[in-house]
């Protein structure tokens, strides 16, 4: 079974959501991320462009913009899981 449009983006952009809080946590360690910057909105509306783009080509930004918006809404919902895992 494979991906399809909808999974891959939410795949993609939950992973670069994680290494953006990352290095926003351990920005600290000088060493380890001294070429990274953290996203600001603009660069994460940019990212999940290049995703659709580059890998959910049958997405169109309207789709993109409700699959965001059901992603915020999960992950406040869920919030108290999320700080019990972390």
């Amino acid at each position: 079974m494979t991906l399809n449009d909808r999974e891959r983006f939410i795949l993609h952009t939950m992973s670069v959501m994680v290494v953006d809080t990352l290095i926003k946590k351990v920005k600290h360690d000088k060493d380890a991320f001294k070429n990274t910057v953290p996203l600001t909105v603009e660069g994460m509306i940019e990212v999940m462009n290049e995703i659709r783009i580059g890998r959910c080509r049958t997405l169109n930004k309207l789709d993109i913009s409700d699959l965001y918006e059901e992603i915020q809404e999960e992950m406040m919902l869920g919030e108290a899981i999320h700080k019990d895992n972390i």
